[in-house]
């Protein structure tokens, strides 16, 4: 008998919205107020963002830097930036129906959540109870967190494997912070 799911993670351009080259422009955008793509023909650079479509932006940035880490997070910040001048310029439509595929797999009892994550290890998880922190770590998250603001104390979490056990949420980025897991972006 196979575990009934309970969530439904989907990417957002090209799967739920049309994307109409609009990831494409903000790589182009950010390439060129960072220059992050300099030592190679454009066109070539286009390809690798083309062949790489859906990695994580810092891993392609890196590539397109030459390796160059801080040039990476300043394009991935303008990459940021770039997507949403271009949405709030041209606006951004559904894939037909997705939207009410999105609502069916809801009214079926799933979660839906929208994200563009690389990896099961690049997600947080956050919960106030024992199964909160399992789940978590049966998924494989990179970082699971207890909270205490709900129903299990501190050292039922920890037991449960939590990597921290929180006051409570707004305690979150602050320990993804010490902890160094927070995306590079620049600060300039």
């Amino acid at each position: 008998m196979t575990t009934p799911l309970e969530l439904v993670v989907l990417d957002m351009a090209g799967t739920t919205v049309l994307d109409d080259g609009v990831v494409e422009q903000a790589f182009q955008r950010a390439a060129e107020r960072t220059g992050v793509a300099d030592r190679m023909p454009w066109d070539e650079a286009l390809d690798y963002v083309r062949v790489t479509m859906g990695q994580s932006k810092i891993d392609v940035f890196t590539h397109l830097s030459g390796g160059d880490a801080e040039a990476a997070a300043r394009a991935t910040a303008a990459f940021e930036g770039a997507y949403a001048e271009i949405v709030s310029e041209q606006g951004v439509s559904e894939i037909p129906g997705a939207a009410d595929a999105i609502q069916g797999l809801k009214d079926s009892g799933l979660k839906v959540v929208l994200t563009q994550t690389s990896s099961v290890h690049a997600v947080a998880v956050a919960g106030d109870t024992v199964s909160d922190v399992e789940s978590g770590r049966r998924a494989g998250a990179g970082f699971v967190a207890g909270v205490l603001t709900g129903a299990h104390d501190r050292p039922a979490l920890s037991a449960a494997g939590a990597d921290a056990v929180l006051s409570d949420v707004t305690a979150l980025r602050g320990v993804l912070a010490q902890r160094d897991l927070l995306p590079l972006v620049a600060t300039s």
